[in-house]
């Protein structure tokens, strides 16, 4: 496992187990990352009924008490990656949100388990781009779609275990002690990624490697370089309108087949587990090693394979929502899903390959930045606002003064059901707006890639 040289290209890399050591690592990093940050929506139903909670408040929750300091941390430890340990980064970063997480299951109101999902923001803010930025050090350009797609796995993974595991122990034991136990074995996680990982030279798998003396560019330069090309503008604009919708559809999934439907909480978890662990997994794997493919061919591919899947969850997801069949409802969401994944992994790593290597910790934080201020900050609140304003419409009144869990009459459980099921159609709208910004940034794509 120690570093080796590749003749003709001047490259160095570790060896294969430790790499692949390293992938696994990684790929459990991210599934307990994911496991703590959709864990309130898996048990949202139970939460709301017990504090009393509107649909705006659990959207609070999955999101903006998440993100607020996941989003602004971010900037300085992508940038304290570029240049210390980020393995020391993340290991730490782990045990935080972990620990947080075991935090909110002691919650007693939601001010408390506000302040303790904002705990376990803080904690990712340190996982996501020094990750990339570590991945990216130890594969060449050709192969770090494949790296990419096992990290990203690591959230269908999370979601299909965390969902199942506190399904069940939520419906046995109660949504406290499903959150701690499911929770809890990430800070072991934490302390064999510090005890078993070192930390790579920068760019020693890059054609050319940078002087290990040389300093990280000024961040204003990073940031100007990137807003200055045409391609990174679209898609980032691109990637704030489609994680606005699947974070903010993803929070009130549970809630969706439990009121429209009309599943207990240990079945709903299940559709969960199986939309996620399916829709995910297919759609990261299929774009992250179909891009390593035709990305080599043209440039362009990075935006056209997003436009093209974005587009297609759109119809998918409209009949998953509007169809009375709980089953066949979850065929088409998770076609749906898998389709709309294929943008993740061709955005990242061109992210990547259009850097060098002091800035790719930088490149990673603008992806999750606005991945998780617009998306995970923004979407849930306003869809769980648009869920209440739909069921005061259907209601007839103001659905929040008169309808409450003490007080769920038939007329405001029809209410509550149509509301979620109208805002996450209406959400389609943003999925169609970053199709477009994801073509138009494959317009400005040079037609062949370099690494």
């Amino acid at each position: 496992m120690t570093a080796t040289s590749h003749a003709g290209g001047g490259r160095e890399s570790f060896g294969p187990l430790y790499r692949g050591w390293l992938l696994t690592l990684v790929l459990l990093t991210a599934a307990f990352g994911y496991i703590d940050r959709v864990i309130v929506q898996t048990l949202a139903q139970p939460i709301k009924e017990d504090l009393g909670l509107s649909d705006f408040q659990l959207g609070m929750l999955s999101g903006l008490g998440f993100a607020i300091l996941y989003s602004t941390l971010g900037l300085p430890i992508a940038r304290l990656a570029e240049r210390r340990s980020r393995v020391t980064i993340i290991s730490v970063s782990v045990a935080l949100f972990s620990g947080f997480t075991v935090l909110c299951g002691l919650a007693s109101n939601f001010v408390q388990l506000f302040l303790c999902r904002i705990g376990v923001g803080i904690g990712e803010a340190g996982v996501q781009s020094p990750s990339v930025s570590l991945l990216a050090d130890h594969f060449p350009a050709e192969k770090r779609g494949r790296a990419m797609t096992i990290m990203k796995l690591g959230s269908p993974v999370g979601s299909f275990c965390g969902a199942l595991a506190a399904g069940y122990i939520a419906q046995e034991y109660g949504w406290r002690t499903a959150i701690m136990v499911v929770a809890g074995p990430g800070i072991l996680v934490a302390i064999l990624f510090k005890l078993t990982l070192r930390e790579p030279k920068r760019g020693m798998c890059d054609e050319t490697p940078p002087d290990e003396n040389e300093a990280p560019p000024p961040l204003g330069d990073v940031l100007r370089m990137m807003w200055d090309r045409p391609e990174f503008r679209h898609m980032i604009i691109a990637l704030a309108l489609v994680t606005m919708g699947l974070f903010g559809g993803g929070a009130f999934v549970a809630p969706f087949f439990m009121r429209v439907h009309g599943l207990p909480l240990s079945e709903a978890s299940v559709y969960i587990a199986i939309l996620t662990g399916i829709a995910a997994s297919s759609g990261f794997a299929f774009g992250g090693f179909t891009i390593d493919f035709i990305g080599q061919r043209s440039a362009r591919w990075y935006g056209l394979l997003p436009a093209i899947g974005v587009a297609m969850s759109v119809p998918f997801y409209l009949l998953g929502y509007g169809l009375d069949d709980p089953r066949i409802g979850l065929a088409f969401q998770i076609c749906g899903g898998a389709s709309l994944f294929f943008h993740q992994i061709p955005t990242l790593v061109a992210f990547q390959n259009m850097v060098t290597a002091r800035m790719r910790a930088t490149a990673a934080f603008v992806f999750f930045f606005v991945s998780s201020l617009l998306g995970i900050g923004l979407g849930p609140p306003i869809m769980g606002f648009v869920s209440d304003v739909y069921a005061s419409v259907v209601f007839g009144g103001d659905f929040g003064a008169a309808c409450s869990a003490e007080n769920m009459s038939p007329e405001c459980a029809r209410a509550s059901a149509q509301g979620v099921r109208y805002a996450l159609m209406s959400g389609m709208a943003l999925y169609v707006w970053a199709a477009i910004h994801f073509y138009l940034a494959s317009r400005r794509m040079a037609p062949a890639q370099s690494s």
